[in-house]
């Protein structure tokens, strides 16, 4: 993929809210789906959708850790700018904050959807 069509497919892929809102707290940390839940108390198939989007963005990348998968910035110096101006952006929103500050208390040991 040359790279005008990377950028407009990362564009694309972080124009959708809740897109944006799961990039961003990947930014912070690793998380598992249960953890996204938690915070976004949407669907498990649209936070899996939403991800399989990220993924193939080249936005983000998983893991396996125990029985859990885990996603998080690939670690791509455009990427990481971008999200960490996107938030930098952002910091006084309401819906933003509150997302980092609920991750902060969640972990992947207390999820709700186990």
């Amino acid at each position: 993929m040359d790279k005008f069509k990377k950028i407009v497919t990362v564009l694309k892929a972080l124009s959708d809210e809740n897109r944006l809102r799961i990039a961003i707290m990947l930014s912070e940390r690793p998380m598992c789906v249960c953890e996204i839940n938690d915070v976004l108390h949407i669907a498990l198939s649209t936070i899996s959708a939403h991800l399989k989007t990220l993924k193939y963005a080249g936005i983000i990348c998983d893991s396996k850790d125990g029985r859990w998968i885990e996603y998080r910035i690939v670690p791509d110096e455009y990427i990481l700018e971008l999200i960490h101006n996107i938030k930098k952006e952002l910091k006084d929103s309401d819906i933003i904050k509150h997302d980092l500050e609920k991750i902060r208390k969640i972990d992947k040991f207390s999820c709700t959807n186990i």
